[in-house]
């Protein structure tokens, strides 16, 4: 933009699930303000979305290439309508984020949540999402390098929760039995001995709120959201360097 109109950040999401995405997105509106220092300004937010079911059949038959390929489709997408930076607000998609190929830097959902339980001086905590989170390294290998200790559920309670968000949280259903099933699983997880409980999946949030656990919840969709905001202001000035990045990941430069 010129003639004198303020440039402001282009924030491109790659969505997974609609949910997720929404809430990040509202995230991001909300909250800019208290960052931006502005009334009801927000960063310029463009995004794109592939038919869920193609990352899903693509996880069932365990394809990480596939996932990476869509996710890295999306990215030229977003980088061709002038965003300067991405996020995706999905956990599980984490998982192919070394195989992703983009224009632009992103941002991984990882980063500003172990920051977080850093923080807070929090040395053993849980984590909640699909198996694919609760059981891999989206989170556990952050949180080893920081000397963080993991808890997660039983692998029947693993294997109840993926259920629950694979029928019902991508559905926008938020059930009273579902609610109570994860108080018992976070209350688990404190006789463990953790100090707060990661909600690694992104529709989490809006199933359960902090008010309704035994432990402290550490919101991935919200941090990543503030952490999109915080990059830019950072980066405000420096426009010409972001896009010259080609075919690079930035995990907000920890790695």
């Amino acid at each position: 933009m010129g003639n004198g109109v303020t440039r402001i950040p282009h924030v491109g999401i790659v969505a997974g699930t609609a949910e997720g995405a929404a809430l990040c997105y509202r995230t991001l509106c909300l909250e800019a303000e208290n960052v931006l220092g502005h009334r009801n300004e927000h960063p310029e937010i463009t995004l794109h979305s592939f038919p869920l079911r193609w990352y899903l059949d693509a996880i069932d038959r365990d394809d990480w290439g596939e996932v990476a390929a869509l996710m890295s489709h999306s990215a030229s997408k977003l980088a061709q309508s002038g965003a300067d930076f991405i996020i995706c607000p999905n956990n599980t998609l984490h998982k192919a984020f070394d195989l992703v190929e983009s224009p632009v830097p992103w941002l991984h959902i990882a980063k500003p949540v172990v920051t977080e339980v850093v923080e807070r001086r929090w040395r053993r905590v849980g984590v909640l999402g699909t198996q694919t989170v609760m059981e891999g390294t989206v989170y556990s290998q952050r949180l080893g390098r920081a000397h963080i200790d993991v808890v997660i559920p039983r692998v029947d309670d693993r294997i109840r929760i993926q259920q629950v968000i694979r029928s019902e949280l991508l559905a926008g259903q938020f059930t009273s039995e579902s609610r109570l099933f994860l108080q018992k699983v976070i209350s688990e997880i404190a006789d463990e001995g953790a100090e707060a409980v990661i909600l690694g999946c992104t529709e989490l949030p809006l199933l359960l709120c902090e008010a309704q656990s035994v432990l402290p919840l550490v919101d991935s969709t919200r941090l990543l959201a503030q952490a999109a905001l915080r990059y830019r202001v950072r980066m405000d000035g420096d426009f010409s360097v972001t896009h010259q990045i080609r075919r690079q990941i930035v995990a907000n430069h920890d790695d």
